[in-house]
């Protein structure tokens, strides 16, 4: 196991509606937790008014921001070339595969189907 996950949007939604305190202790165990613009950027469009958007902000500074550099478009577009057709593997999935394989992060998410095809990658379990 490494201390060092890439948190899935679900994970992010989960916690903002109260369902899942898993975030809350990873934090706790000293977990280094981080996000990607995608994932920032999907959360955000979640909210419904400006209160929902300042809770989703605070939420967001809990986690080490990463840059997408090239390399991870690289190997999205892989990634895509080879599963979208026979997993519907989606952009936003692609993209956030892609970082936690560049950066070398573990993924943590609830949507374990959408990922678990995909080689190299390892899904975060505790």
């Amino acid at each position: 196991m490494n201390n060092r996950v890439l948190c899935d949007t679900c994970i992010l939604i989960d916690f903002a509606n109260g369902r899942s305190r898993q975030l809350a202790d990873l934090h706790s165990q000293n977990i280094q937790l981080f996000i990607n613009p995608v994932i920032e950027l999907e959360l955000l469009q979640g909210a419904r008014n400006k209160t929902e958007m300042q809770k989703l902000e605070k939420i967001l500074s809990m986690f080490h921001h990463l840059e997408m550099p090239s390399e991870v478009f690289s190997v999205a577009r892989q990634l895509i070339k080879q599963y979208s057709l026979s997993h519907g593997l989606r952009l936003a999935d692609a993209l956030i595969a892609a970082t936690a394989l560049v950066y070398g992060l573990e993924l943590l998410t609830v949507n374990k189907k959408d990922f678990r095809f995909v080689p190299k990658l390892v899904l975060y379990t505790k």
